[in-house]
C-alpha cells in the first residue's frame, strides 16, 4: 500500500472516531461539572429572623360589662363591644399609628365563639390597611376537651386563616403563638406537631421558661416580664438561652422579646400569684422596651394593646389618655431606626394618675345594653402628653457581653439614689463593687448593678433577705463570715435536712467558705401568670347582630371556612430560601451527589481506556 493510501486510511479511521471522541469529551466535562457541583455546595441562606416587627397581644372578648369598678384597674373612655367591626377598625388604626405592625389575638379555636368570628373580622380589617394578624392559641380553651380537639383546631387554622393575605408570616411561614403550652407535656406536643405540621411549615412560638419545649416548638416568648425589676437582663438572658437551643436541636430558634407598660392583676383573685408593677410615669415601659430591643429579638411584642383586666393596656384610657400610644409610637420608630437610646419619655400630665391599684373610685361610663356606636376618636384627654427625642442618651443600666448590668455614674448621682432608682438594695451595690458606706463615687465611674439572668433581692421579699433569685427561679445566698449550715437554715426558715436537700453537694460534714453560694429556696417563675385561661370569658355566638358603627368600616374580606382553602398569593413578611432546619438534609444529599459524580467519572474513564485499547 502506498504512503498516500495509508494516510488516507488513517484519515478515514480518525473521521469515524471523531464523533465518539467528541461524545466522550462532553461526557467527561459533564462528569467533572457534576463532581465540582457536589463537592462545592451552594451557599446556604440562613433564616433571617430579626424582622424589626413590633407586635401587640390583642383581646377580642369584651363587652361594656367587662369594665368598671372591681373589674378593671383602668377604664376606657367608653366601654365597647369587641364584636363591633368599627371598634376593631379603630384598634387597628390606633395600633398602626403607634408603629405596631400586627396583633396577636387570643383564639379559642374554630368552633362558634367570639374569638373566631372576631379574628375573621380582624383579618379583613388588617388586609385593607396593610396590617398583620396572628393567633395566640389558647391551649386551655373551653372548646378543647382533648388533644384531638387541639390538633383539629390547629389543622383548621393552618388550612384556613394562616393562608389569608393578612396573616403574619416570617421567613415565608405563618406564625402561631401559644399561651399555656405548659399545660401539656413535651411528649404530647411532639405527637400533635407530628400530626398537624410534621415538616415545620409554620413557626410555633412557645410561652414560658421551660426550654425543653424548644425540642418541638420553633421559638420562645415570655408573656409576662412584669415580675422583673431588671427587664433588660431578663430579656438578654432568655434571648441567649433561646439561641443556644439552636445548637441543641439543630435548627434556628426564634426569640420574641416582651415589652410592658406595667401590670396589675389584683382584681382577678390570683392570691399570692398577683403581680403589681407600677408604670412609674412610663419609665418601666421604656426600660422594658429598651431591654427587649437590646436582646436582638426576631420579633418584639407589647403586652398588651388591650388586656384591661391585667392593667397592661396601652389602648387609650381615662387615666392616661393617649400617653402610652404616643410613647409606643416614639419607641417603635426609634427601635426600627436603631436610635432607641435617644428617646426620653416625658411623664404623664399631673392630672393623670401613675398607677391605680384596685377598682377606680367612680365608673367613667354607664354600660348600656347592646353594642355601642364607636366614635371616630374615643380618646378625650384635655391634655396631650409630649414625647420628644432627647439630643443625649438617657443614662440607664446597660447589659455587657459578660452578662453584667453596668450603670455609668452621672452628675448628681448618689449610691442611695441609684439604689432607689433601680430598685437594687444598697448592700448588693456595695458587694458587687467592693464599696462600703464610706466610698466616694465619681462621674463616669462604672457601677455593676446586677448580672443578666438574676433578679434583685428586693424581688425575693422578706422571705429571702440578702439572697438573689436566678432566672430559673432558684434562690441563692452568698455566705458571709460567721455563717454555718444551722444559721443559714434558721435565717431562711429551713431545717438542716431541707437545706441539704436543696444542695446535693452539701452534707453535715461540709466545710463552708465565705463567698460560697448555696440554694436556700425556689420561687416558681411567673411565666405561667397572665393571659386568660384563669378567668371566665363571655362567649358570644358569631350570629350576634351588631349595631352599626359610627366609623366607616371597610368592606371585609370573607374569611375561609374550614372546608375552603383560598388560593390567595401571599407576600411573606421576611423571605428566605433555606432555613437551618434543612442543613443536615442538604449536607447528606450533597455527599450522595458527590459519590455519584465520582462513580460516574471513573466509569467514563474506564470505558474510554477500554475503547482506546481495543482501537489499537
Amino acid at each position: 500500500m502506498t504512503d498516500r493510501m495509508k494516510s488516507f486510511s488513517i484519515w478515514i479511521q480518525f473521521r469515524s472516531l471523531r464523533p465518539l471522541r467528541v461524545a466522550w469529551r462532553i461526557a467527561f466535562l459533564v462528569a467533572i461539572a457534576v463532581l465540582v457541583n457536589a463537592l462545592v455546595p451552594p451557599a446556604r441562606v440562613e433564616a433571617q429572623g430579626q424582622t424589626n416587627l413590633v407586635l401587640a397581644f390583642y383581646y377580642a372578648w369584651y363587652d361594656p360589662g367587662s369594665f368598671g369598678p372591681g373589674r378593671t384597674p383602668y377604664q376606657p373612655p367608653q366601654p365597647y363591644y369587641s364584636t363591633d367591626g368599627g371598634v376593631i377598625q379603630r384598634h387597628v388604626s390606633e395600633a398602626r399609628s403607634a408603629g405596631i405592625d400586627g396583633f396577636v389575638q387570643s383564639w379559642y379555636g374554630p368552633a362558634a365563639n367570639q374569638t373566631e368570628s372576631n379574628f375573621q373580622t380582624l383579618l379583613g380589617v388588617a388586609a385593607s390597611s396593610g396590617f398583620k394578624a396572628a393567633v395566640d392559641f389558647e391551649v386551655g380553651s373551653p372548646f378543647f376537651t382533648s388533644n384531638g380537639d387541639r390538633a383539629s383546631a390547629l389543622s383548621a387554622l393552618l388550612a384556613t386563616h394562616a393562608n389569608h393575605p393578612a396573616y403574619l408570616r416570617v421567613d415565608g411561614k405563618p406564625v402561631v403563638f401559644f399561651w399555656a403550652n405548659w399545660l401539656l407535656p413535651v411528649g404530647e406536643w411532639a405527637q400533635i406537631r407530628e400530626q398537624v405540621d410534621p415538616g415545620h411549615n409554620s413557626i410555633w412560638i412557645a410561652e414560658g421558661s421551660n426550654l425543653d419545649y424548644l425540642s418541638v416548638f420553633d421559638g420562645l416568648h415570655l408573656y409576662n416580664i412584669a415580675w422583673s425589676a431588671n427587664p433588660a437582663g431578663t430579656a438578654i438572658t432568655w434571648s441567649s438561652r433561646t439561641r443556644a437551643a439552636a445548637d441543641t436541636y439543630g435548627a434556628y430558634r426564634y426569640w420574641v422579646a416582651t415589652a410592658m407598660p406595667g401590670f396589675n392583676d389584683s382584681l382577678l383573685g390570683r392570691g399570692q400569684a398577683t403581680i403589681l408593677r407600677d408604670r412609674a410615669g412610663g419609665s418601666y415601659y421604656q426600660t422594658s422596651f429598651n431591654g427587649a430591643a437590646s436582646s436582638a429579638p426576631d420579633m418584639l411584642i407589647v403586652n398588651s394593646f388591650n388586656e384591661w383586666a391585667e392593667g397592661s393596656n396601652i389602648e387609650p384610657s381615662t387615666e392616661f389618655g393617649n400617653y402610652y400610644l404616643d410613647l409606643t409610637r416614639q419607641l417603635s420608630a426609634a427601635y426600627k431606626s436603631g436610635s432607641l437610646a435617644a428617646v426620653v419619655a416625658q411623664p404623664p400630665p399631673a392630672t393623670q394618675v401613675a398607677q391605680v391599684a384596685g377598682p377606680s373610685a367612680t365608673p367613667t361610663a354607664t354600660p348600656t345594653s347592646g353594642p355601642s356606636p364607636t366614635p371616630t376618636d374615643t380618646s378625650t384627654p384635655t391634655e396631650t402628653p409630649t414625647v420628644t427625642p432627647s439630643p443625649t442618651p438617657v443614662a440607664s443600666p446597660t447589659p455587657q457581653s459578660d452578662g453584667q448590668i453596668v450603670y455609668i455614674i452621672q452628675p448628681g448621682d448618689t449610691l442611695i439614689g441609684i439604689s432607689e432608682l433601680f430598685e437594687v438594695p444598697l448592700f448588693e451595690i456595695y458587694s458587687r463593687n467592693n464599696l462600703d458606706e464610706t466610698s466616694v463615687i465619681t462621674v463616669g465611674q462604672r457601677l455593676v448593678l446586677g448580672q443578666a439572668g438574676q433578679v434583685s433581692a428586693r424581688e425575693a421579699g422578706d422571705q429571702f433577705p440578702g439572697a438573689v433569685i436566678l432566672a430559673d427561679g432558684s434562690v441563692v445566698y452568698e455566705l458571709v463570715d460567721g455563717d454555718s449550715l444551722f444559721s443559714v437554715a434558721q435565717k431562711f426558715g429551713l431545717s438542716i435536712d431541707e437545706l441539704l436537700a436543696l444542695n446535693d453537694e452539701l452534707d453535715t460534714e461540709s466545710i463552708l467558705q465565705v463567698g460560697q453560694r448555696i440554694v436556700v429556696g425556689f420561687r416558681p417563675l411567673p411565666a405561667e401568670i397572665g393571659g386568660s385561661t384563669d378567668r371566665p370569658v363571655i362567649v358570644v355566638s358569631p350570629t350576634l347582630t351588631q349595631a352599626p358603627s359610627a366609623t366607616s368600616t371597610p368592606t371585609l374580606q370573607a374569611s375561609p371556612t374550614a372546608t375552603e382553602r383560598p388560593a390567595a398569593t401571599h407576600t411573606p413578611q421576611v423571605v428566605a430560601t433555606a432555613a437551618e432546619a434543612n442543613q443536615s438534609e442538604e449536607s447528606g444529599g450533597g455527599i450522595l451527589f458527590a459519590l455519584f459524580g465520582i462513580v460516574t467519572l471513573l466509569a467514563l474513564l474506564g470505558g474510554l481506556l477500554l475503547y482506546l485499547g481495543r482501537a489499537r
